[in-house]
């Protein structure tokens, strides 16, 4: 309990009694008074202390990638489009299937003559069936070159004038005629060994020859001894020079004369 002193009490009387008008209360009054006061204010709860509100604290936002930013930009695929996409694979492979493409598994020279071939595909096709030029795959381009040596020629020479046969006299179906559309253009300008490459590339995919069966020749084109053909070249000129490299070479003449024999044989 805090004590009041007495001086404050006597002025405190005073300053009542002449407000009210009343004689200043006695020494005993006084002090039952103040102790009524103090009691009650003792025995008064304490107002509670209000504590100070609380602050929500608001973070930033975070700051937005900007690969983020740049993906929710973006043009977002049509919805359209998925239906589309789905049968794409479909697609592809329908169209796949209608081209024509050039088929060989051998390796070394014949492989090459597929490269070559690409010169003379916009005439007989891909594939070797043929278009503005005459039709060499199902074995037909064998039909009208028997033997290597007229197939080398005619692709150094090209065509003859139109009306011209060509070829195996005795072909099945008729011989080829040379026509006044669709005419061979002469490859003289080709090296003699990309010549006969793609003369043993034709025969082997298209005509279906065994591969075998070219041994010889195939040596011929990796020995680098062939002569330089040019335009106006026999078949039997070509054949001289083959016969003079398989002098040269054991292996291929042993390799050609056993083709022979199986073949007369």
């Amino acid at each position: 309990m805090v004590e009041i002193p007495d001086y404050l009490l006597e002025r405190s009387r005073e300053a009542r009694a002449r407000i009210t008008g009343a004689a200043p209360a006695s020494d005993s009054q006084s002090d039952s008074s103040e102790t009524a006061v103090v009691a009650a204010t003792e025995s008064a709860p304490a107002a509670p202390v209000s504590a100070p509100p609380e602050i929500e604290k608001i973070e930033p936002p975070k700051p937005v990638a900007p690969w983020v930013i740049a993906a929710k930009e973006r043009k977002k695929i049509p919805v359209w489009m998925a239906p589309v996409a789905l049968f794409l694979p479909i697609w592809a492979f329908m169209i796949w299937g209608t081209l024509e493409a050039p088929t060989y598994d051998e390796e070394g020279p014949i492989a090459a003559g597929g490269a070559v071939y690409a010169q003379c595909s916009a005439c007989h096709g891909a594939g070797g069936g043929g278009g503005v030029g005459y039709q060499l795959n199902d074995g037909e381009v064998i039909k009208t070159f028997p033997d290597v040596e007229s197939h080398v020629a005619w692709v150094v020479n090209g065509s003859s004038a139109a009306g011209t046969p060509y070829g195996d006299p005795n072909r099945e179906g008729g011989q080829r005629i040379s026509q006044n559309q669709g005419v061979m253009p002469n490859f003289a300008a080709l090296e003699s060994y990309e010549i006969l490459e793609v003369v043993l590339y034709e025969r082997v995919t298209h005509g279906l020859q065994d591969a075998g069966e070219l041994e010889a020749y195939v040596l011929w084109v990796e020995s680098g001894a062939i002569p330089d053909w040019e335009l106006g070249v026999s078949p039997q000129s070509i054949f001289a020079n083959f016969l003079e490299f398989l002098e040269m070479n054991p292996e291929a003449k042993e390799a050609y004369e056993e083709n022979l024999e199986e073949a007369s044989g």
